[in-house]
């Protein structure tokens, strides 16, 4: 019992500190595809090889987006781990007012990003970057 509890303590206490750490997820290509209403599924994708680095700040508030183009700050509102998918989701609001939802996809190696193209009559999207290197500090 005793053994039991000890793992369980060393357990928390690694698991805070990796909590409490700033995340990195580096990308190397980039997916975009859109929501089909009659089929239900995400389709016409594209993609191109495209690096950026995601960094999600150590409190989950913010994360910070830096392409070769330009760079973006998003704001969590909420943030939950998803047990039946096994991904980390928030919402957020980037610093120009948009809302999206960011997925975390530690298994695929993925950040997905949906959001709505307001220039496409409010067409959902979905962009999938793939995650070369991930580490937290």
């Amino acid at each position: 019992m005793k053994k039991v509890l000890f793992i369980f303590i060393v357990a928390m206490i690694f698991s805070n500190r990796v909590d409490s750490q700033t995340m990195y997820f580096s990308t190397s290509y980039k997916q975009e595809c859109w929501w089909n209403e009659s089929s239900g599924k995400y389709e016409n994708c594209t993609g191109n090889d495209e690096s950026s680095l995601f960094k999600l700040n150590s409190e989950q508030t913010m994360f910070h987006h830096t392409t070769e183009k330009i760079s973006s700050d998003y704001y969590v509102s909420k943030h939950e781990y998803d047990k039946d998918n096994d991904v980390y989701t928030y919402d957020v609001k980037s610093d120009a007012g948009n809302t999206y939802f960011f997925i975390i996809d530690l298994k695929k190696n993925q950040v997905r990003i949906v959001g709505n193209n307001k220039t496409s009559n409010q067409k959902t999207y979905m962009h999938i970057y793939t995650v070369k290197k991930s580490w937290t500090e």
